[in-house]
């Protein structure tokens, strides 16, 4: 098993084509070919079907091609290491984040940071919570931003923060009018609901069984942005978290508290066998400015 025989197996599986690989490696398509037919030989199984005339992926492939994708994240943290000592850059940051703070939160943070060490390279991927967790894990990233629980080993953890879910509504809707919505407010309301996976998802379904409240529920989704994006067109209601909330203020869209108080809890993680470096450690300090900057506005957030 050769890295030449990996890239081209890579390359086919990203492409869908062995001309494809052959296009992006510089070579012939037999030669790819000859390469994954290597590949396979050594490694005693069947990459792809080929019978139908096309290279189509076995079960096999796409487990293989999963690790192998772990593989090359490792490869290209060496090269970018290489690359930053060469050009005499001071260090580098890589973040995988939950998108509720990955899409509005974290970029504020990162251009605070950049104000300050604009020679840092810095590299932050979006990822369910569940992967962030598998990421960190394994130490393809130096920190990770996920909601809580944890159950993977070779993590160290730190509480970020402990903040309350709130109501998303439309400006004009009749419940603006509260302070606190509650589950009894809810029921055979038009709501937007994150999906059945989510923790937000699975406590808002706890509390309104107790309260014997039935929304109707006219849309699912993975992230709390979709939940604003559909609320801003009138399509119903929905529970998102303060992170979110903060960075979908105006346009036609408010929040109120909802009770009783569902809790966002986040944490960051560190890879246990890491050691954590200097600029990790200033883009913490960043990072929490932030968080605290988030915290004291929220009376101002809730009260449009």
């Amino acid at each position: 098993m050769r890295w030449r025989q990996l890239t081209a197996f890579r390359e086919t599986m990203v492409t869908g084509t062995a001309s494809g690989a052959a296009d992006i490696m510089g070579i012939s398509q037999p030669a790819v070919s000859r390469l994954i037919d290597a590949l396979e030989a050594s490694l005693g199984l069947a990459l792809f079907d080929r019978r139908s005339g096309r290279m189509v992926p076995t079960a096999e492939g796409r487990l293989f091609y999963e690790e192998l994708q772990r593989a090359f994240a490792s490869y290209n943290r060496l090269t970018s290491a290489a690359e930053d000592i060469k050009q005499g850059r001071r260090g580098s940051l890589h973040i995988a984040s939950m998108p509720a703070l990955g899409l509005t939160f974290l970029p504020d943070a990162i251009t605070a940071f950049k104000t300050v060490q604009p020679e840092i390279k810095i590299r932050y991927d979006l990822q369910l919570s569940m992967r962030v967790e598998e990421w960190v894990s394994s130490q393809q990233v130096d920190l990770g931003i996920a909601e809580f629980p944890f159950e993977r080993p070779g993590i160290e953890r730190e509480n970020f923060c402990d903040l309350p879910y709130v109501m998303a509504l439309p400006e004009d809707h009749r419940l603006t009018a509260r302070d606190v919505i509650t589950p009894a407010d809810l029921h055979g309301e038009r709501m937007v609901s994150l999906s059945p996976e989510t923790v937000a998802r699975r406590l808002m379904d706890a509390a309104l069984a107790d309260a014997g409240a039935v929304p109707h529920i006219l849309c699912e989704t993975t992230y709390a942005a979709g939940v604003c994006a559909m609320v801003r067109r009138g399509q119903g209601i929905g529970l998102i978290d303060l992170f979110t909330a903060a960075g979908n203020t105006g346009g036609g869209i408010v929040f109120r508290r909802f009770a009783p108080e569902l809790m966002f809890r986040v944490g960051i993680l560190y890879p246990r066998h890491q050691p954590r470096s200097r600029v990790t450690g200033e883009f913490l300090t960043v990072l929490r400015a932030h968080r605290s900057r988030l915290v004291a506005g929220i009376d101002a957030l809730l009260a449009v």
